[in-house]
């Protein structure tokens, strides 16, 4: 949430001491601890993007700069299975996840980055060739996209 503060012109008072401007200069200073604390905390957050590379592998990469414990399960709806499962603290980490060889049906990517949790739909159909669809990464946007996070 941004917020904006301005201070008011300093009046003139007669008996006026320097106590205001101590008081000003605590309230400079402490708006100056905030922007940068704001900045820190950005900084140690995860960052998580999600690309679908062709039409059948979707590309996973997680910036972890806290080092917090991340976890990735492919689950498969259509059966009710567990595909995969990995779990590791690394700063960075990048996976291709390829799912020419699956069963056509629906799918699920959960990743769990500390306390931010990140899910991708993932349809596969079969014809001729295999292809994916994830809806979280339509068209529209642009070709990677952040995903959404929720606590």
């Amino acid at each position: 949430m941004k917020r904006s503060f301005s201070l008011r012109p300093a009046q003139q008072l007669t008996g006026a001491t320097t106590s205001t401007s101590a008081l000003r200069a605590l309230l400079l200073g402490g708006l100056a601890v905030l922007g940068t604390a704001g900045a820190a905390l950005a900084q140690d957050a995860p960052s998580v993007k999600a690309k679908q590379a062709d039409g059948q592998a979707l590309w996973l990469t997680v910036e972890n700069p806290k080092q917090d414990r991340m976890r990735l399960d492919v689950v498969c709806l259509t059966h009710d299975t567990c595909l995969m499962t990995e779990t590791n603290r690394k700063p960075s980490y990048g996976s291709q996840l390829n799912f020419r060889d699956v069963p056509a049906g629906k799918y699920a990517v959960m990743l769990r980055v500390g306390r931010e949790h990140y899910r991708y739909n993932v349809e596969v159909r079969k014809g001729q060739e295999t292809t994916i669809s994830v809806p979280e990464l339509t068209p529209a946007q642009t070709p990677e996209v952040v995903a959404s996070a929720t606590r």
